[in-house]
């Protein structure tokens, strides 16, 4: 699997740079948000960090923040770029399902589409609240199964040998929910914009968002569940 995202590491930030990338990042954050709540001096654990979007960003408001992924030259372009924005982040390689830390680590721990590459989801979400600080908070955003963004990805999975996604379990917010260990259960739907849109027109995509979230839809292509311990 490790060797999966290898491959992508050297232009997987292109993505954040294309429109579309811009405001799925940008829909996806605000629920990651809505949930975890990050403030100064707030221990957190993000899993799956990848190229560390999250994890540079949770720094910058302050978090002290350990980034872990099983590629390694997806973390080294995270050191890489908390080493030119002045961020102290500590980034490590490591396995969702064997973290490397003693139990009630953390304040919080974040993960953001990178379980749904983990072969037992459940597994996964108990060994990061494992690591959960009493009081603490888990948030996790994943691509919503049953999806238009879903079906999206399985059909480039089934178009392209070399795609990731071949390795991807997309689980519904019902699902998802099921899966959370610990207390106050709650989640969302969003990103209801189909990935065939024309993102270039970003205020007609935001009105198309609004109507599914008033309209209470859970079939958005991102979907976010938190947990307290």
């Amino acid at each position: 699997m490790a060797e999966i995202f290898d491959k992508k590491a050297q232009d997987y930030d292109e993505w954040y740079r294309t429109p579309k990338g811009r405001l799925v990042d940008r829909i996806e954050k605000e629920a990651i948000y809505e949930y975890l709540h990050p403030r100064a001096g707030m221990e957190i654990l993000d899993i799956g960090c990848g190229t560390g979007n999250f994890s540079l960003e949770l720094a910058r408001r302050g978090a002290r923040v350990t980034g872990i992924d099983v590629s390694e030259p997806m973390l080294q372009r995270a050191r890489e770029k908390a080493a030119r924005e002045g961020v102290s982040i500590r980034f490590l390689r490591s396995d969702a399902r064997r973290l490397p830390f003693p139990d009630e680590s953390f304040d919080a721990v974040v993960s953001v589409t990178a379980l749904e590459f983990v072969p037992d989801l459940r597994a996964a979400l108990q060994e990061a609240y494992r690591v959960l600080r009493a009081g603490g908070r888990l948030v996790v955003g994943v691509i919503g199964g049953r999806s238009a963004w879903s079906r999206y990805y399985e059909a480039k999975a089934a178009r392209e040998p070399d795609s990731l996604f071949r390795w991807a379990r997309f689980p519904t917010l019902e699902e998802l929910l099921a899966a959370m260990p610990g207390k106050e259960v709650r989640g969302t739907a969003v990103l209801f914009i189909p990935p065939d849109f024309d993102f270039t027109k970003e205020e007609e995509a935001l009105a198309l968002e609004e109507e599914a979230r008033r309209a209470g839809r859970t079939d958005g292509g991102f979907i976010c569940a938190v947990s307290f311990k």
